[in-house]
């Protein structure tokens, strides 16, 4: 079983930290009550909320301004851990899995490696798509890969250029 060892949150020091197995914890503290007294608030571990893609992100709060933000898991535990995000790059997970936070699990990585990779790992909706908006193959014949990346569809193609040649040979006579 891997130990687990905890650091503190950037920007958030002395009120949360982050764990090198992707848990997010509060630490014990004073909060001002309703009569402006003092009263003391055990830490806990917080429970992440999963996002429409599956990241999981916690809110954190900072002191009695009550500003709050959500962040993701993620991205806390790689700038605890190794450090602020290189200009240009973004957390990427080597096996794919969003909610897979261990520290081991992720890296800084260009934009394009993070796309390459949710097409590997068969997490790009495109890339896994069988056949056209109008149903045809995506098949050796009738896939054209585009020079800016993506493919499209032959037929769909051949369909387009005789309309536009049509719409041309209308025009000029």
């Amino acid at each position: 079983m891997d130990s687990e060892e905890w650091r503190a949150v950037v920007g958030y020091e002395g009120r949360y930290e982050v764990s090198n197995l992707g848990r997010v914890r509060s630490l014990d503290r004073l909060v001002r009550g309703g009569k402006g007294g003092l009263r003391p608030v055990k830490g806990r571990v917080l429970k992440p909320m999963a996002g429409q893609y599956g990241h999981l992100s916690v809110d954190l709060c900072k002191g009695g301004r009550r500003i709050r933000r959500m962040s993701r898991v993620h991205r806390l535990v790689l700038e605890s851990f190794v450090g602020p995000c290189p200009d240009g790059m973004e957390v990427c997970h080597y096996d794919g899995d969003p909610a897979n936070n261990r520290i081991e699990n992720l890296r800084y990585d260009t934009r394009s490696a993070n796309m390459f990779d949710r097409v590997r790992h068969g997490r790009d909706l495109n890339s896994v798509k069988t056949h056209c908006k109008h149903g045809h193959p995506f098949d050796e014949q009738n896939t054209y890969p585009r020079p800016e990346g993506g493919r499209s569809c032959r037929t769909c193609m051949k369909a387009r250029m005789g309309k536009w040649v049509a719409k041309q040979g209308k025009r000029s006579a």
